[in-house]
């Protein structure tokens, strides 16, 4: 008989592990179950949600899941909070899979490199502030938009100025673009969620070829943020197909949100966890030995039989009765008071101070016998490990019970250990030799920075108040993410401490960042006004909180109040050259240039190299059309900084403005060539297209945008006109109509839409919206003569008039409107009024030559003919191919009986454009006239 095989001592710990769990029978059964059924059975479930309250076993549970899933012979991996972007959590559930034998060839090789190069960009001293919080995030779409409204006039868009450009995206994608070369890699790097992901699947789907696949996502309530979206993705199948091999199980404190998840009901399974029954937690005591009906009862109700109070109570309890006692106090009393060893009783309170700890922070508060405590510590069933290098830290419902027993049984040891712990940061980060500015992008420091502030807060929090409200706005200047993680550290040292008013505190600065990154500003004035009314907050500080204040008022455009605050701060902090150029920024919003330009000039002085502010000045110029200093000021920015997109496309903007298309394509290329899928960038490019005459060019661009960003009613509105002109007014309409329908009262827009209706001669319904559009801005002068003109083409010459009269009025030198206001004194026979608007059009643009022209038309009429043929030359000479200047000055031969001059012009105008009747007809009355009636008769036919 063949020798029974001998189990391994790790598989008898396993048995031994499932024998002893107690509880969830019916959870535990429904997911054995739901394994063994075939993938296309209906019953079949691919989610599983669990959730319930802190330690009520939800990690447990999932642990147990897992072991069901290896027993099966399933492929299984777990992960939580420990993972702080979406790379890592795939590398940590890759790692696993790679432990249990399976290959995992794309993702792991690609992400090496991934690592690899975060990792040569975060060390070098040369990178931007901020960017290793950057690096881990996905991308999303950041800087040009184009403003949101009709560009009747032109298009013009801003430079994203907040906060230094934003969040400073830009500077981070143009670094990574300078320091790699390979553009796979840039995009691996810029955006590796989208990069890594299908390689990801690619590997799990080779592995559920053979096995199921069982992906576990605990503590959800801390990673949904920045798992949620991407999880749906998957199941969505954005990143490919996922085998139908495959279980999901997610567990935090809340069920999932059912508006994003409902899609899913029909595969999913909801796993709700409340205590313990009484019977589990007997069943759960009876295991770990305790039988005495007084024990049972204690721990029965200190522990609201929660599971996780119920295995601490379990885990040193005696089984008699004469240690029982009064049955008061807490579920961590008890366990305190069932330890026998003073020292591991002790530790067990110490250990709960700092929000993670090792074995050096241990021997920190207990120097004797640290190692034999830390292992001891480490085996207690609410010590859980971090992931990574990190430490071990306690359940938050036994840290919350631990620290409210150390405070309340020995003030004075809370004080000297807070003091203590506090000391040991401040060294560590010292150690590394870095100022606020430096160590606000180096992760270690900023580590070690908030555990001091959080266990000086902890050690005296009234006292610590005012350095953390100070320390909150350096950390704000430094970089406002991490000025974000020194108000949670307030937070957290408020709740921990029992201290109302700085728990508030961290609670109001928080939110008040919240609402700024919201675009919801007046509450986070008001934030920032509290700070400012604050005692303890030093002068220093106080520009800082000033110039924020400021920045968050003209971001809701109460520019007055911005330059207020912008004015007090510089007088505060006379060099304080982001105050300063924000105020040049206030100042160029409010049309007021040379203010600020001075601004700008004055931030350059004191850091010369300042792009983003060279950049602002750049646009400042161009805004005032002075093109060659802007042109300087953008060269100089792209010098200092050669990839920044934006800065690019405004230099483009500018080269349109001066009528130098090429080069503005050429800018429009490059930016986009950085940052593709653009929207504003492309639309810019349509439109320099369209300037050009190229129109189907322009229409493929605007296409894009428009299937980039589907409402985007301006680019729409853009489109329009370029049907327009192309003499495809079915088409604009459409265009025209779409835009008034995502914002109806766009003046612009209705214009436009009564200028195709009046190509279309549709005249009463042009007039309405030329009516509409006057009566939303009655002084829009080119909508006032666009209706002189319909008024004009339907021979109401006197109402035409007004509108022209009115027009002019308004715009005194619009050589345009004076010239439209002369065809209708020539339509009038008003010949003497008609030359007089004539000669002003011409004096104020001498090489008009449509206005000659016009004029060469009112001197025919009159009959003086040589008058005529002088103005018909120029106009001809100023454009050599106008066949309809050409085809007139024919005719004036021809009313001259200069019968060869005549027909030598009609040929050359027919020889230009073949199908002009009147120019045919013309030519044969001149035939007619010479007696060459064959000639005549052909021209005529």
């Amino acid at each position: 008989m063949s020798e029974k095989k001998r189990l391994s001592l790790q598989d008898i710990i396993k048995k031994r592990q499932s024998n002893e769990f107690v509880g969830r029978t019916e959870q535990l059964a429904q997911f054995r179950q739901n394994l063994a059924l075939p993938y296309d059975d209906e019953q079949r479930l691919f989610l599983y949600n669990v959730w319930g309250q802190g330690g009520v076993g939800k990690t447990t549970l999932l642990h147990r899941f897992q072991q069901i899933a290896r027993s099966a012979d399933c492929a299984v991996a777990l992960t939580n909070e420990a993972e702080t972007d979406i790379p890592a959590v795939m590398a940590r559930l890759a790692h696993q899979f790679q432990e249990q034998g399976h290959e995992w060839p794309h993702f792991t090789k690609r992400y090496q490199v991934y690592r690899q190069k975060r990792e040569e960009l975060e060390a070098d001293p040369d990178a931007p502030q901020g960017f290793t919080a950057f690096a881990a995030r996905t991308l999303t779409k950041t800087g040009i938009h184009l403003a949101r409204r009709a560009p009747v006039g032109g298009v013009a868009f801003d430079l994203v100025d907040e906060e230094a450009l934003a969040t400073q995206v830009s500077e981070w994608v143009e670094y990574v673009h300078r320091r790699l070369a390979n553009k796979d890699e840039v995009r691996l790097v810029l955006e590796p969620e989208a990069t890594l992901t299908p390689l990801f699947l690619q590997d799990l789907q080779s592995i559920a070829e053979d096995k199921t696949l069982v992906l576990l996502f605990d503590t959800y309530e801390r990673t949904c943020s920045m798992l949620d979206s991407w999880l749906r993705d998957m199941l969505d199948g954005r990143f490919g197909n996922l085998s139908s091999n495959f279980i999901m199980v997610i567990s935090g404190r809340e069920p999932l949100d059912p508006n994003q998840w409902s899609a899913y009901a029909g595969v999913l399974g909801r796993f709700p966890l409340n205590p313990f029954t009484e019977t589990e937690a007997r069943d759960y005591l009876t295991l770990k030995g305790i039988t005495n009906e007084e024990v049972i009862q204690v721990i029965l109700q200190l522990s609201g039989r929660l599971p996780l109070l119920v295995a601490t109570l379990a885990m040193e309890s005696p089984d008699d009765p004469a240690r029982v006692g009064d049955a008061t106090g807490t579920a961590i009393e008890r366990f305190l008071k069932w330890v026998d060893d003073p020292q591991q009783r002790q530790i067990a309170l110490n250990a709960a101070l700092p929000r993670y700890f090792n074995q050096d922070i241990v021997a920190l508060l207990s120097p004797d016998n640290a190692r034999q405590l830390f292992d001891w510590l480490e085996k207690m069933p609410f010590v859980v490990k971090r992931t990574g290098d990190t430490g071990w830290e306690y359940h938050e419902v036994v840290r919350t019970q631990m620290l409210r027993q150390q405070r309340r049984q020995s003030p004075h040891t809370w004080i000297e250990l807070q003091s203590k712990l506090a000391a040991h940061f401040e060294r560590q980060q010292d150690s590394l030799g870095l100022d606020i500015e430096e160590g606000a992008r180096d992760e270690t420091w900023q580590k070690a920075a908030l555990a001091s502030l959080y266990h000086n807060l902890c050690q005296a929090p009234q006292e610590q108040i005012p350095p953390a409200l100070n320390g909150f706005l350096m950390a704000l200047k430094a970089r406002r993410a991490f000025s974000a993680q020194w108000a949670a550290a307030m937070i957290q040292a408020g709740a921990d401490a029992g201290h109302h008013s700085l728990e508030q505190w961290g609670n109001r600065l928080a939110q008040g960042l919240r609402d700024y990154e919201d675009d919801n500003y007046k509450p986070a004035v008001a934030m920032f006004s509290a700070l400012l009314n604050h005692p303890g907050i030093e002068q220093t500080q106080k520009a800082i909180t000033i110039a924020w204040r400021g920045l968050a008022s003209r971001l809701m455009q109460d520019y007055n109040a911005a330059l207020v605050d912008f004015d007090r701060a510089i007088e505060l902090e006379p060099d304080y050259e982001w105050a300063i150029a924000q105020r040049g920024i206030t100042y160029r919003l409010m049309e007021r240039y040379e203010d600020a330009l001075r601004d700008f000039d004055r931030a350059l002085e004191l850091k010369p190299d300042y792009e983003w502010a060279i950049a602002q000045r750049g646009l400042t110029y161009r805004l005032m059309a002075r093109y060659e200093e802007a042109l300087r000021d953008f060269d100089r920015a792209l010098e200092l900084k050669p990839d920044v997109e934006e800065v690019i496309a405004h230099r483009g903007i500018t080269y349109q403005e001066m009528e130098r298309y090429e080069e503005a394509l050429r800018d429009f290329d490059r930016a986009l060539e950085l940052k593709p899928d653009v929207e504003g960038v492309i639309a810019l490019r349509g439109y320099t297209y369209r300037l050009m005459e190229r129109y189907e060019d322009a229409l493929r661009d605007f296409d894009r945008a428009i299937e980039l960003k589907p409402d985007y009613e301006g680019v729409i509105a853009l489109r329009g006109i370029t049907y327009r002109l192309m003499a495809r007014y079915e088409d604009a309409l459409r265009d025209f109509d779409r835009a008034l329908e995502l914002k109806p009262d766009i003046e612009g827009v209705i214009a436009l839409r009564g200028l195709t209706y009046r190509l279309m001669a549709r005249y009463e319904e042009a007039l309405r919206d030329f009516d509409r559009a006057l009566e939303l801005k009655p002084d829009v002068e080119w909508a006032i003569a666009q209706r002189g003109i319909t008024y004009q083409e339907m021979a109401r010459y006197e109402d035409a008039l007004r509108d022209f009269d009115r027009a002019i009025e308004l715009k005194p030198e619009d050589e345009w409107a004076i010239a439209q206001r002369g065809i209708t004194y020539q339509e009038m026979a008003r010949y003497e009024d008609a030359l007089r608007d004539f000669d002003r059009a011409i004096e104020l643009k001498p090489d008009y030559e449509w206005a000659i022209a016009l004029r060469g038309i009112t001197y025919q009429e009159m009959a003086r003919y040589e008058d005529a043929l002088r103005d018909f030359d120029r106009a001809i000479e100023l454009k050599p191919e106008d066949e309809g200047a050409i085809a007139l000055r024919g005719y004036t031969y021809r009313l001259m009986a200069r019968y060869e001059d005549a027909l030598r012009d009609f040929d050359r105008a027919l020889e230009l454009k073949p199908d002009v009747e009147w120019a045919i007809a013309q030519r044969g009355i001149t035939y007619q006239e010479m007696a060459r009636y064959e000639d005549a008769l052909r021209d005529f036919d």
